[in-house]
């Protein structure tokens, strides 16, 4: 993806989070937010700034943490922000009840799931945050133990 591209997507995510918390728009207010990413000239602050609008518009768009583990926060490959999902994860996991709502859904799914799909998802999910915890070491101990029931051979 070019880094136009790239740009007009971060923007939309913005616009996006403006526009669902009933703020006003501001244009003039775009590159002064994302500057706080860091410098404009570059890819990874543009990046940042995607995952974190993304992870804030996942939060506060979420009324239903079962989606939120087998749609928002499911990557898969063919996605074009792939290569993007650990940031975002760690853009999620930085809002205080975001990992709350993370380890709710993954209760809800392995406790009652609806089919092997969501399961799959689900342990995609999982990985997803136990890679983030081998980075950080912050989140691993107490998830893991609140999803003591989850099949280890799968989930590490």
């Amino acid at each position: 993806m070019r880094l136009s591209e790239l740009k007009e997507r971060v923007y939309e995510a913005w616009e996006a989070l403006s526009t669902y918390n009933s703020a006003l728009v501001q244009p003039e207010n775009f590159n002064k937010e994302v500057r706080a990413f860091g410098d404009l000239r570059f890819r990874a602050t543009w990046q940042k700034a995607y995952a974190a609008f993304v992870a804030r518009n996942i939060f506060d768009s979420n009324s239903d943490n079962r989606t939120l583990i087998t749609v928002q926060l499911y990557f898969s490959p063919s996605r074009w922000d792939w290569e993007l999902r650990q940031e975002i994860l760690d853009q999620f996991l930085a809002i205080p009840e975001g990992l709350d709502c993370i380890i709710n859904g993954l209760e809800q799914i392995f406790s009652y799931p609806i089919n092997q799909e969501e399961q799959e998802k689900a342990y995609g999910v999982f990985e997803l945050v136990q890679e983030q915890s081998r980075q950080s070491a912050r989140v691993a101990v107490g998830f893991v133990r609140q999803l003591g029931g989850v099949d280890s051979s799968r989930a590490s």
